[in-house]
């Protein structure tokens, strides 16, 4: 099971946007190409584990989070 490709490219968008980040700025901060980043947010690509990874480190957020595997409770 990956991580979908639609929550993930909202999530990134989503999280560069708050922080008023360009695309560039978030591939020097995450050590990922802004072209990969273009895709992950186009949902182009789907992300590896280590991209993810860095991705909700630098957003300070769960993976679980980030991946939308984030449960409400009822």
């Amino acid at each position: 099971m990956g991580f979908d490709k639609e929550t993930i490219a909202g999530n990134i968008l989503a999280e560069r946007n708050r922080r008023r980040w360009s695309r560039e700025k978030l591939a020097e901060v995450s050590e990922i190409p802004a072209s990969t980043i273009k895709a992950y947010e186009n949902a182009e690509n789907g992300i590896s584990l280590e991209n993810a990874c860095r991705l909700a480190d630098v957003f300070d957020m769960d993976l679980d989070e980030f991946a939308g595997r984030i449960r409400k409770a009822s």
